[in-house]
């Protein structure tokens, strides 16, 4: 499960990092396909289409003239990452103790049997028998 999990995190550090483009194809104003991809896309419906627009770009107004086209927006992360590796330092005495009660199993503690005294009870108040009227016959 672990391996799963540091695979899944892996990937998505690099996919974002390296940023994905998506490209919608747009025929007569409502989107036909959408493709995810690491560069543009060129889409088509078999309709004539002008040259694709980009999202950046100003000219990204729709043409009256035409009925299709392609507009591609590039989704990448802003921030550098940089990843931090940490470093595993090992205590001796630790490791000692760890060896010692893991894999030896032997416990340093003194194993103490305390010795309580005997502890009498009060005497009944009231006789039991009597109360509830049981007679052993």
């Amino acid at each position: 499960m672990k391996t799963f999990v540091s695979i899944s995190l892996a990937f998505f550090v690099l996919f974002s990092t390296v940023g994905i483009a998506k490209t919608t194809h747009f025929c007569m104003g409502h989107a036909m396909k959408s493709e995810l991809g690491f560069g543009e896309k060129h889409l088509d419906c078999g309709m004539a289409m002008p040259m694709g627009h980009s999202e950046n770009e100003p000219d990204n107004q729709k043409d009256p003239n035409s009925c299709c086209e392609n507009i591609t927006e590039h989704l990448q992360v802003d921030e550098d990452v940089q990843l931090k590796k940490s470093e595993i330092k090992l205590d001796l005495n630790f490791a000692l103790a760890l060896a010692q009660v893991f894999i030896f199993g032997v416990d340093a503690s003194p194993k103490e049997n305390p010795k309580l005294p005997h502890y009498l009870s009060p005497p009944p108040v009231e006789d039991l028998h009597i109360l509830y009227e049981t007679y052993l016959i």
